[in-house]
C-alpha cells in the first residue's frame, strides 16, 4: 500500500475497519497526535482502555516492551493497542535494508486482536533517507504509513469556515482566508482563534473588523503591516511597529524576507496593471502564493498605488542589499534594518 495523506487516512478511518500497524509522521504536530488518538480510540473503547491500552515512550523503552504489549492478549475481549511515540524504528533496518529481527518479530506478533501504532511526535522522519524509506514501505506493507503534513491555506480556510458553521457562526470563504493570514497556519492555534472569535461573536457573521479585533496577529501579519505602513509614507507607525518587532525577537531576517515578498507582491500587481493583465492571470501565473488568497494581490494593488515600476525596482534592490549584509557582514542587524525602512519610506 502506498503512503496514504491525511484525506485517505480519515476516509479510511471513517470505514470503521483497523490497519494491524501505523506509522504516523509529517510536518503537522496537531494532526499526528489527533489520529494517534483517534486510531486508540477506535481500537479500545474508554471503558477498557486501562486494560488494554498501552503508551509507550520510544525513549524509554526498547523493541522488547513494543513487543511484550503487542504480543499479549487483550483482557475482557476486544483488542490491545499499543501507542509508542517517537520509537527509531529505522535503526533497526540495516544500510542495506535488511531489516532486524527483533523488528521483524514485532510486526508478525500483531494479530486480529491488536493494533500497533508509531507516532512520529518529535522525530523527523527523512523519507529520502535510504533507511526510512525502507521503513515507511515495511510499515505499509504490513499496515498503514500516513504523511501527515501541513495543510494548505486554502484547506485551513475551509476548515475554519465549516468550524465556523457547526459553532452557528457564518464566515465567509474571503475572511477565512484573511483568517489564516493574520492567525498564521498554525492548526492548534487557530483551531483556538476559531473558538474564541465565536465566543465573542455568539452567532451571526465573523466579519473582517471582528477578525482584526480579536484574533492574535501573528509576526508575519505584523510585519506585512510594517510594509503597508511604509507604503503610506507613515513613518512614526512604521519605526514603532519595528521597535515592537525588534522587543519580540524576531529575527532580523525573517523581517527582510517578508518585507521583501510585499513589495514582490506589489511589483507583480504594478507590472501585470502596466500589461493590461487581470489579477486573476497573476494568480494563475503563481498558484504557490496566490491561489485561494486572491485578497493578497488587492492588498498589493492598494498598498502600491503610490508607486511606479521605477521606485518598486528601487525598494527591491533595497532589500536585496539589506538581506545581502544581514546574512553577510558583522553589522548591527537593527541597524540594517531601521536603515531598510528609511531608505523604503523615502521612495
Amino acid at each position: 500500500m502506498s503512503v496514504l495523506t491525511e484525506t485517505e487516512l480519515n476516509n479510511a478511518l471513517k470505514g470503521g475497519a483497523l490497519a494491524p500497524v501505523y506509522l504516523l509522521y509529517g510536518s503537522e504536530g496537531y494532526l499526528k497526535q489527533h489520529y494517534a488518538q483517534k486510531i486508540c480510540s477506535l481500537a479500545v473503547p474508554a471503558e477498557d482502555a486501562d486494560f488494554n491500552l498501552n503508551r509507550l515512550d520510544g525513549g524509554e523503552s526498547g523493541i522488547d516492551a513494543v513487543y511484550d504489549c503487542v504480543s499479549t492478549l487483550p483482557m475482557m475481549g476486544g483488542r490491545t493497542c499499543t501507542l509508542v511515540k517517537d520509537f527509531p524504528l529505522h535503526t533497526f533496518v540495516g544500510e542495506r535494508g535488511k531489516v532486524s529481527d527483533e523488528l521483524t518479530a514485532v510486526l508478525e506478533a500483531v494479530s486480529d486482536e491488536a493494533v500497533l501504532v508509531f507516532w512520529m511526535d518529535t522525530v523527523d522522519v527523512d523519507e529520502k533517507a535510504a533507511r526510512w524509506k525502507k521503513t515507511i514501505d515495511l510499515i505499509a506493507k504490513h499496515g498503514v504509513s500516513a504523511k501527515l503534513d501541513e495543510r494548505t491555506p486554502q484547506a485551513l480556510a475551509r476548515m475554519l469556515t465549516g468550524g465556523a458553521a457547526k459553532r452557528g457562526c457564518t464566515l465567509s470563504a474571503a475572511n477565512a482566508a484573511y483568517f489564516v493570514d493574520t492567525a498564521g497556519t498554525d492548526l492548534s492555534l487557530l483551531r483556538s482563534e476559531l473558538e474564541k472569535v465565536c465566543a465573542y461573536v455568539g452567532s451571526g457573521e465573523i466579519t473582517r473588523a471582528v477578525i482584526d479585533e480579536v484574533v492574535t496577529v501573528t509576526a508575519e501579519a505584523k510585519i506585512f503591516q510594517l510594509s503597508r505602513q511604509i507604503a503610506a509614507q507613515n513613518a512614526d507607525a512604521a519605526f514603532e511597529n519595528l521597535a515592537n518587532l525588534f522587543r519580540l525577537r524576531e529575527e532580523p531576517i525573517v523581517i527582510s524576507a517578508t518585507l521583501s515578498k510585499a513589495f514582490v507582491d506589489m511589483y507583480r500587481v504594478k507590472a501585470a496593471k502596466e500589461k493590461g493583465v487581470r489579477l486573476a492571470a497573476v494568480a494563475e501565473a503563481f498558484p504557490a502564493a496566490y491561489k485561494g488568497r486572491d485578497f493578497i494581490l488587492r492588498n498589493a494593488e492598494r498598498d502600491g498605488a503610490r508607486y511606479d515600476l521605477t521606485r518598486l525596482k528601487k525598494a527591491l534592490r533595497f532589500l536585496a542589499d539589506a538581506d545581502r549584509r544581514l546574512k553577510s557582514t558583522g553589522e548591527d542587524k537593527q541597524m540594517i534594518l531601521e536603515e531598510l525602512v528609511a531608505k523604503l519610506l523615502s521612495l
